[in-house]
C-alpha cells in the first residue's frame, strides 16, 4: 500500500489506475474512492513530485534516474566535459530546468570550478568526467578535496559495458573504482542500473558527513540507457546530521587547564570556517587573553581575522615553541586544524599541554599526543568550552588575563608593524614589479568583502597583511592549476561579492580553460597573474638544497626558466574571450585595476598580466636555456 501511493503522490500513475490498484489489493469501489479523494489535495499541489515522508518511485532511464536523484540530493549545477555514454542524461536536463550543467573545456580546471563553487556556497554539487580517462585529468582536484577536506562528489562511468566487461576493450582499466580509493571517504561500483540512485544518495551522505571529504562512484556505461524502477529519497532522509557535542568531563578538563595556564595559546584550522564558528574563535581567544596563530602552514580558508589584535600571524615551520613571543606557552589548543607536519619537529612540543577541539578524530594522537580530546562540531565545541571557563573565572582570573590581553596586543600591534615594514623595500617603485608591492596593491583595491583566491604561493604570502580580514582562499593541497576554475566557481556561489584571483604564471598554465567559463557565463571575476616567466619556487628550493653548487656556478637551471619565448598570458586570455593588459610597474597596475573595476562592472572578466621581478639566488639576466647546435641539426636531419 506504501509504495501505491507513492506511486500516485509523484504522478507515476493517474487516479484511476490508482483507484483500480486498490480494489486489486481487495478493497471495494467505495472504499477506494475516499482514498484517492484524500490524496488528492497532494497532488495538486504545485511541485509536489514527493510523499509526505519525501519518498517516491519513479521509473525511466538511468540517466534520468540519476537526474532525478541528483535533484533530490539538493544539486544545483553539474560540472563537467563533454561524455558522450552519457546522451540519456544529457536528455533528462531538457525539461529539468532544476539542473544547470557548466561545460569546462578540460575536466581539471571544470572540477576546480565545482570545489570553488562547494567552498563559497557550502552547498552540494557534483562533477562529471568521460571514463577514467576524464577521471585521470580530474584527480588532481579530487586530490586537492582530500587534502582540503572538501565535500565534493565525482563521477564517471566505465567505459565497458556489462555485456563485454573484463575483455580489455576501449579505455577499459580493472577496478576502476579503486583508482581513487586513497583520495576518496568512498568509492563504490554500482552493480545494476536500479542502484543508480541508491549510490548518488550515498555519495552525497558520505561526503557531506563530517569530517567531510571527496567521494566517487561508477557504473558500466550502458546502465545509464537501461529502464529503471527505483526509490528517490530526498537528502534530508538520508542525512545523519551530524553534529556532535564534546565529552562533558573532557570539556572541564579543558576549561580547566586553559584558566590555570600562564600562556595558553590557540591555533585555529579549516574547520573553524567550515562550521561558521569564526566569531566564537574570537571570543574564546578575548575570554583567555590568549595569542592566535595557525598550525598548518596551508589552510584552505581564512579561519581568523589576521587585523585582530590577538592575531599573531603564521606559525614558525619549524615548532610552536619557537613562537616569538616573549613568554613560550605552556597550554595550546587546537580549534579545527588537521595538524599537518611539514618536518620532523613537532608543531606542539611533548613539555607543553595539548587541549585537541576536532571532528577528525582519525587523526587525533597520529603525532601528538594528546593531553585532552575534544571530540565535536568545532561551534558545538567551543560554546560548551566558553560555557566552562565562564563558571570557572574568578575576580583574581580575570585581572590575570586582563593583564596578559594587554601584552598580546602590545606585541601583535609590533608583529603588525614589522610585516608592514615591507613597504620599505628599496625596490618598492621598481620595474618590473615586486611581488610585494603587487599584493599591496591588490589588497588595496579589493571590497572590503572581497574574496581572494590565492594560487601564487609565496609571491601572495609576502604581503598579505594588505589583506586584513577579508577572506582568502588557499591552496592546502597544491595541485597546480586550481585558481583560475575556484574563483569561476566561488563567483558562481556568491555572484554578488568581489572575487580576485590572485595565480603564478607557473600555475596558471596548468590550468587556464576556465576563463572561457567566466566569459561564457558572464562571471566577472578579476584576475591577477605574478608573471615572472619561471617556476620561482622550485627554483629557490632547489638553489637551498644545494647551496653553492654548480648549477648556481654556472647559471645552467633546467628546471624553471619559462622564457625565451616569454609566455603572453594576456594574449591567452583574449584567446578564451576575456579581455586583458599587461602592466610591468605599479603605476601602470594600478591603472590596469581600475580598467578591471569597470570591466566588473559590466559583467565581464578582466587579466592582468603583472611583469614581476624574480626574487632568490641564482638568477641572470640571461637564464641559460638549452639549444641544439648547427651541427647537430644537419646530423638530426
Amino acid at each position: 500500500m506504501r509504495e501505491l501511493v507513492a506511486q500516485y503522490l509523484s504522478k507515476n500513475i493517474s487516479r484511476r489506475g490508482f483507484v483500480r490498484k486498490l480494489m486489486k489489493t481487495g478493497l471495494t469501489l467505495a472504499a477506494a474512492e475516499p482514498i484517492a479523494e484524500s490524496l488528492e489535495t497532494l497532488v495538486r499541489a504545485e511541485g509536489s513530485t514527493l510523499s509526505p515522508d519525501s519518498v517516491r518511485i519513479f521509473e525511466g532511464t538511468g540517466g534520468a534516474a540519476l537526474a532525478e536523484q541528483l535533484i533530490a540530493s539538493g544539486v544545483r549545477y553539474v560540472f563537467g566535459n563533454s561524455a558522450s555514454q552519457d546522451a540519456e542524461f544529457y536528455e533528462a536536463l531538457v525539461d529539468r530546468p532544476q539542473l544547470t550543467y557548466i561545460l569546462g573545456p578540460h575536466e581539471g580546471p571544470g572540477a576546480a570550478m565545482a570545489v570553488g563553487y562547494v567552498k563559497a556556497s557550502g552547498k552540494p554539487a557534483i562533477t562529471m568526467q568521460a571514463g577514467v580517462v576524464g577521471l585521470c585529468n580530474a584527480m588532481g582536484q579530487m586530490y586537492n578535496t582530500f587534502k582540503e577536506q572538501i565535500p565534493l562528489v565525482f563521477y564517471s562511468y566505465k567505459s565497458d559495458q556489462t555485456g563485454r566487461a573484463g575483455r580489455d576493450g576501449h579505455e577499459e582499466v580493472p577496478n576502476q573504482e579503486h583508482i581513487t580509493t586513497p583520495l576518496t571517504k568512498w568509492s563504490w561500483l554500482a552493480r545494476r542500473a536500479d542502484m543508480i540512485p541508491e549510490t548518488v544518495r550515498r555519495a552525497f551522505k558520505v561526503a557531506w558527513t563530517p569530517p567531510y571529504g571527496p567521494t566517487y562512484m561508477t557504473w558500466h556505461s550502458d546502465f545509464i540507457n537501461q529502464r529503471v524502477r527505483s526509490e528517490i529519497i530526498v537528502h534530508d532522509r538520508v542525512d545523519p546530521r551530524m553534529r556532535v557535542r564534546p565529552n562533558p568531563t573532557e570539556v572541564e578538563r579543558a576549561a580547566r587547564l586553559l584558566i590555570e595556564a600562564q600562556m595558553p595559546v590557540m591555533m585555529v584550522g579549516d574547520e573553524v570556517y567550515k562550521t561558521k564558528a569564526e566569531d566564537k574563535a574570537v571570543k574564546l581567544a578575548e575570554l583567555l587573553g590568549m595569542p592566535v596563530t595557525q598550525g598548518s602552514p596551508r589552510t584552505a580558508f581564512t579561519n581568523y581575522p589576521q587585523t585582530h589584535h590577538h592575531w599573531m600571524g603564521q606559525l614558525p615551520v619549524a615548532r610552536l615553541s619557537s613562537l616569538s613571543f616573549p613568554e613560550k606557552p605552556d597550554v595550546v589548543i587546537n580549534v579545527g586544524d588537521k595538524l599537518m607536519h611539514e618536518g620532523s619537529a613537532l608543531i606542539v612540543p611533548r613539555n607543553v599541554k595539548f587541549i585537541d577541539l576536532r571532528i577528525d578524530h582519525g587523526s587525533m594522537g597520529n603525532v601528538l599526543s594528546t593531553d585532552v580530546p575534544l571530540v565535536a562540531d568545532v561551534a558545538y565545541g567551543l560554546d560548551d568550552l566558553m560555557a566552562a571557563i565562564e563558571g570557572m573565572l574568578t575576580p583574581a582570573l580575570r585581572q590575570k588575563i586582563a593583564e596578559r590581553a594587554r601584552r598580546v596586543q602590545s606585541f601583535s600591534e609590533k608583529a603588525r608593524a614589522a610585516r608592514l615594514l615591507v613597504r620599505k623595500n628599496p625596490d618598492w617603485d621598481s620595474s618590473p614589479i615586486q611581488h610585494d608591492r603587487l599584493s599591496w596593491e591588490v589588497g588595496l583595491f579589493a571590497d572590503p568583502d572581497a574574496i581572494i583566491i590565492n594560487e601564487a604561493g609565496l609571491s601572495f604570502d609576502r604581503g598579505y597583511e594588505a589583506f586584513g580580514a577579508r577572506q582568502v582562499f588557499g591552496q592546502m593541497g597544491a595541485h597546480l592549476g586550481s585558481g583560475v576554475g575556484i574563483s569561476a566557481g566561488a563567483k558562481l556561489a556568491r555572484p554578488q561579492q568581489q572575487v580576485i584571483c590572485l595565480v603564478g604564471d607557473g600555475s596558471f598554465l596548468f590550468g587556464p580553460t576556465a576563463l572561457w567559463n567566466m566569459a561564457r557565463l558572464q562571471l566577472p571575476v578579476i584576475i591577477v597573474v605574478y608573471n615572472n616567466h619561471a617556476y620561482a619556487g622550485p627554483h629557490n628550493r632547489v638553489v637551498s638544497a644545494v647551496p653553492g653548487g654548480r648549477m648556481v656556478e654556472t647559471r645552467r637551471f633546467f628546471c624553471d626558466y619559462l622564457g625565451k619565448p616569454d609566455i603572453n598570458i594576456a594574449n591567452i586570455a583574449r584567446g578564451f574571450g576575456v579581455d586583458s593588459e599587461v602592466v610591468s610597474n605599479p603605476v601602470e597596475l594600478q591603472a590596469a585595476l581600475k580598467r578591471a573595476r569597470h570591466a566588473e562592472k559590466e559583467g565581464k572578466p578582466y587579466l592582468v598580466d603583472a611583469q614581476v621581478a624574480r626574487t632568490g639566488v641564482g638568477w641572470s639576466d640571461d637564464p641559460w636555456v638549452p639549444t641544439i647546435s648547427a651541427d647537430e641539426r644537419k646530423t638530426k636531419a
